[in-house]
């Protein structure tokens, strides 16, 4: 997946029934989900090896793959949220 201005990763905070807490650009979001949404996010935390999902930083759209779970020491995006929540403190 490519990311741009518009797609970022979150990392997921909480998960419930049919919502997710993401923090998204330093920022506390909440996504409300479908039963079908909330079963694929449930799915898709299984398969991951971390708690990190792209969304759409304007609709908070998740885009949940699976193909290759991400990597922080091969993502240059990864390492820039990492390295921000080491300065900033996990919010």
């Amino acid at each position: 997946m490519l990311f741009n201005e518009k797609v970022t990763l979150g990392i997921i905070q909480e998960v419930g029934d049919q919502e997710v807490i993401l923090s998204v650009q330093g920022e506390k979001v909440m996504v409300s989900l479908s039963k079908e949404e909330a079963e694929e996010l449930h799915q898709y935390v299984q398969v991951q090896e971390n708690w990190l999902v792209p969304i759409h930083t304007e609709t908070h759209e998740l885009f949940l793959e699976y193909e290759d779970p991400w990597n922080e020491e091969e993502m240059e995006e990864l390492m820039e949220i990492s390295r921000s929540h080491e300065v900033n403190g996990d919010e």
